[in-house]
């Protein structure tokens, strides 16, 4: 069986710093919504939908091997932002944390909100087709985080960086208390 990987694009969330601000976290896929997206470019289009729990094995193992890039095409080492240091799965969807490489030349960007969406490289290992109301959703059951990949001009709506932080538990913010209201993030 051949594997299929896909590049989704997300728009950013509210950017709050806090800490030091080169820890960032956010929204890296969201479960339960449709979006419309193509695979070539823009010739075909289709629906697509992450079940809950698509990333759960990622989850479970912890996503050190996540990288944040800069774009997803080009020079891994040029591209580099930072390393995942947490992934965790709601209802909402995969959140993931990364410490930003202070010297990389766009870390300055990524962290003050310049480059708050998020985009994902994935592999998907399983998905199925669903009917819904006379249209046909591709339902991603089983995926495989590649990347996180920063970017100024993203493809889905509610997602990408909600909260920059250093590597201490922030229990309560405006913002943040207004996304998990939402339900994003654990409450």
């Amino acid at each position: 069986m051949t594997e299929l990987v896909i590049h989704r694009d997300l728009p950013a969330g509210a950017l709050e710093a806090t800490g030091d601000g080169w820890t960032v976290s956010g929204l890296a896929v969201p479960y339960g919504r449709e979006v419309e997206v193509s695979d070539d470019g823009g010739q075909t289009r289709y629906l697509e939908e992450f079940a809950t729990g698509s990333f759960t094995r990622d989850v479970g193992k912890g996503g050190r091997w996540v990288n944040l890039f800069l774009g997803h095409k080009g020079d891994d080492g040029d591209r580099f932002l930072g390393r995942c240091v947490g992934l965790d799965e709601t209802p909402a969807g995969l959140f993931s944390s990364f410490r930003i490489d202070r010297s990389h030349p766009a870390a300055e960007a990524a962290r003050s909100g310049e480059l708050r969406g998020w985009s994902v490289s994935a592999r998907v290992y399983r998905s199925r087709e669903v009917a819904r109301a006379g249209r046909v959703v591709i339902l991603r059951e089983a995926c495989g985080l590649s990347h996180v990949a920063a970017t100024a001009n993203p493809q889905y709506a509610g997602a990408g960086v909600l909260v920059a932080r250093d590597h201490e538990l922030i229990a309560s913010t405006p913002i943040l208390d207004r996304l998990r209201a939402q339900g994003y993030g654990r409450t």
